[in-house]
């Protein structure tokens, strides 16, 4: 199999991934708070992220700084999240490891393999 459809094929398995963690997570009653800036940040990280896989999907150069940055962001970002007061459940969990493990495998493509190539061509 080719790379790129290899890694196009993950770009899909990334969003639908993310599309299914927000279909299992239980609504908390407890979080009915205004919104605060941490929520302000979490949003503009999410739109950020589609952003870049968009761009990646399209072998942009801008797509895979993006990325990196919004993974390595995301980490203090997660870890700052309140917790919630509802269990989540073993597949929500299950869902944001793959979503971990997707993101690890996509950084080890997009910098490690001859894949980086075609990102810095397109730069030119």
């Amino acid at each position: 199999m080719e790379l790129s459809k290899l890694f196009k094929g993950l770009i899909i398995f990334q969003l639908l991934s993310v599309v299914a963690m927000v279909m299992v997570l239980p609504d908390d009653p407890v979080y009915e708070e205004a919104i605060g800036i941490f929520d302000i940040v979490a949003l503009i990280h999410a739109i950020l992220f589609f952003v870049s896989l968009v761009l990646l999907f399209r072998f942009k150069s801008s797509g895979r700084t993006l990325f990196a940055i919004l993974v390595i962001i995301g980490i203090p970002l997660s870890l700052g999240m309140p917790e919630s007061s509802v269990p989540t459940g073993t597949l929500y969990e299950m869902l944001v490891w793959f979503g971990g493990a997707l993101d690890g495998a996509m950084l080890a493509i997009l910098y490690l393999t001859s894949i980086k190539e075609r990102f810095q061509k397109i730069q030119e």
